[in-house]
């Protein structure tokens, strides 16, 4: 796993932006579905297929990834809002890490 030295705070931010080197490695690009994924208080996000039920997102302009309401209350209720952003380029996915 690598981290970008990116935080979020979702109690602030609902979006955030990948840096342009990974987006196209991870195949994550302007009008791409990304599925979000609660695994282990971390948030998983990678391309979908479309044939899911996991809350979607679609990347926006430069990158940007907005963060579901729902994903966002569910940390609230815990009360983690700080996130470090990592790239697994294996699974090729973003990892939101508390």
């Amino acid at each position: 796993m690598i981290p970008t030295q990116k935080n979020i705070d979702l109690s602030n931010k609902s979006d955030f932006t990948i840096p342009v080197k990974w987006k196209r490695k991870l195949h994550i690009e302007e009008g791409v579905t990304v599925t979000l994924r609660v695994k282990n208080n971390n948030i998983v996000i990678k391309p979908s297929d479309n044939k899911t039920h996991d809350v979607m997102s679609t990347v926006g302009r430069k990158g940007r990834i907005y963060v579901p309401k729902e994903t966002r209350d569910y940390f609230k209720h815990k009360r983690l809002r700080n996130f470090h952003i990592h790239i697994e380029e294996g699974e090729k996915a973003i990892i939101l890490k508390p």
